[in-house]
């Protein structure tokens, strides 16, 4: 079977397509469960699933517009690559914007579960400002070109907001499974949920990281090529999804405590769903409970 000349190019676009769309179906499916399971979360967490909710719903939208204007409008022209539509290019700011908001979220997380030590948060909400500069300038690049044949002039800006968005997530794991571990107790029910968590935020970085990796990756060794692109788009999904999942899962973290410890604290509170205020995170503090 013969391949088509668009296949790394417009069919990669169509692949995108396809696989956000359904990351952002789970994305939106999570944010209605947060908000039915959590409504006593205080502001500030509200706020951050609102946002990053709106940014990635921006994203989609924009990007099926940039779709409709290859297969629709651009329909038998076999130059599709001039203009480059602006939804193209917005639906670039969307993502920045979504990716800067889990960034910044987690980096307040590390800020409660190391007990308000502004330091290491600091330098994780810092790395997160980084990304966020590079992808507004990168924004910036791609708004002054006119064809894909000049995705080149980007190459620094996409290759440094990858790379401080690699950073930051990688600093958001290890900090976070760090302030976990060192919180282990002689109490079984309490150390089995921090495994949860601590697996629970692996998985979400490795995800983060490894699609910002080969994002520079496939950028580098194949510009020509759309794969990059797979790579970008998917990020922002993964970090909707993740951070909702994180939210989402406090109840079933809350069953693991169960058997002889009672778990509280401001930033992990596991009383009920009308008091979960704040992000998931473990500042333990065990009660040992006495069964006859």
């Amino acid at each position: 079977m013969p391949t088509s000349p668009l296949a790394s190019t417009l069919g990669v676009w169509l692949v995108t397509q396809l696989l956000q769309a359904i990351l952002y179906g789970m994305g939106l499916l999570q944010a209605y469960l947060y908000f039915y399971w959590y409504p006593g979360d205080g502001w500030f967490t509200k706020a951050a699933v609102i946002l990053i909710t709106l940014c990635e719903t921006a994203q989609t939208c924009l990007f099926f517009g940039g779709s409709y204007q290859f297969f629709i409008f651009g329909f038998g022209d076999f130059t599709p690559f001039t203009p480059v539509p602006w939804e193209s290019k917005a639906q670039l700011l969307a993502l920045t914007l979504s990716t800067f908001i889990a960034q910044e979220y987690f980096a307040h997380t590390l800020y409660l579960i190391h007990e308000r030590k502004i330091l290491y948060p600091l330098f994780v909400s810092l790395l997160g400002l980084a990304s966020l500069g590079a992808g507004i300038a990168q924004c910036s690049i791609l708004f002054s070109i006119t064809s894909f044949v000049e995705l080149g002039k980007t190459s620094t800006a996409l290759n440094a907001q990858a790379a401080t968005a690699l950073a930051c997530d990688f600093a958001i794991t290890a900090g976070l499974c760090w302030r976990l571990n060192t919180s282990r107790t002689g109490i079984q029910s309490t150390n089995r949920l921090i495994n949860f968590v601590i697996m629970t935020v692996i998985n979400r970085g490795v995800l983060t990281m490894l699609f910002a990796l080969l994002n520079i990756i496939l950028w580098v060794t194949q510009p020509e090529a759309f794969y990059f692109l797979l790579m970008n788009s998917m990020c922002g999904k993964f970090y909707m999804n993740s951070m909702l999942a994180i939210l989402n899962t406090r109840d079933h973290a809350r069953t693991l405590a169960r058997g002889g410890s009672s778990i509280a604290a401001p930033s992990f509170a596991m009383n009920s769903r009308a008091d979960t205020r704040g992000p998931i995170g473990v500042n333990v503090t065990v009660t040992e409970t006495m069964h006859e």
